[in-house]
């Protein structure tokens, strides 16, 4: 939608603002004048500024140049519509988002296998967290979350840098996780129990965020459930289709 210009309202108000002003500029050059030329008004009037002068004036001020003859919306509003370029451009627009072809049942299969991840319902995660913010370390923010991952495996506990962010939270729901942590820091945080060999609790590597930088001892984990294809098929036909028409 067209934002519309503000030169018909202002058109619409010039007459009363040139009423107001003509009276006041009249107050102000009787006033001058003394009591006395208010008597002469009809004689003295004649000298008063002229309202049509005045108007011009104060389009030029606002419009830089005399308002124009019209109001109308451009010269080619009336030219008919072209309903096939209209098409090919929009034709053109969204080729490169789907397609209308039906995946096999191999194709969605395969697809759905190298993308079952992405489906995963929501994990819960109780951890500690100790941060390293870019605030005060700059970029040398994860270089102090390396040296502090080397105390906690000489047994040492660094404590840190303040901030808004909580040190402990339990089952946490992974949504939550990225609302105040930065989106996608909940699935750092399952990447890090995915490929953990070792039983839970575990502390990860160092973890960005919008903060800055994070070692993080998860101490517990409840996974979301990967739904079967049945499931979710209309949004793996969507997603595929996608991924054709993008690799085209």
């Amino acid at each position: 939608m067209t934002t519309p210009s503000p030169q018909p309202l202002v058109k619409r108000l010039l007459p009363a603002a040139m009423l107001v002003i003509g009276l006041l500029v009249a107050y102000l050059w009787l006033s001058a004048e003394g009591p006395d030329s208010q008597k002469d008004w009809d004689a003295n009037r004649q000298n008063l500024p002229d309202i049509a002068q005045l108007e011009q004036r104060i389009e030029l001020d606002l419009f830089g140049e005399e308002a124009p003859p019209t109001e109308g919306m451009g010269p080619d509003l009336d030219q008919p519509i072209d309903i096939e370029a209209m098409e090919a451009k929009l034709a053109g627009l969204t080729k490169n988002v789907t397609t209308l072809r039906q995946p096999t049942d191999q194709e969605l299969i395969e697809y759905y296998q190298k993308n079952q991840s992405s489906y995963r319902e929501i994990s819960k995660f109780s951890f500690r967290q100790i941060l390293f913010s870019r605030s005060k370390h700059g970029g040398q923010a994860y270089l102090k979350a390396q040296q502090a991952q080397e105390e906690i495996k000489q047994g040492t506990l660094p404590a840190g840098d303040s901030s808004d962010l909580r040190a402990q939270y339990n089952n946490a729901l992974g949504d939550r996780v990225d609302r105040e942590f930065g989106d996608g820091f909940a699935s750092k945080l399952l990447s890090e129990v995915l490929n953990n060999q070792q039983s839970l609790p575990i502390w990860t590597n160092p973890i960005a965020s919008n903060y800055g930088v994070h070692l993080v001892c998860i101490e517990d984990a409840v996974l979301g459930d990967i739904p079967d294809l049945k499931t979710v098929r209309s949004q793996v036909i969507n997603d595929w289709r996608f991924s054709v028409a993008e690799a085209h």
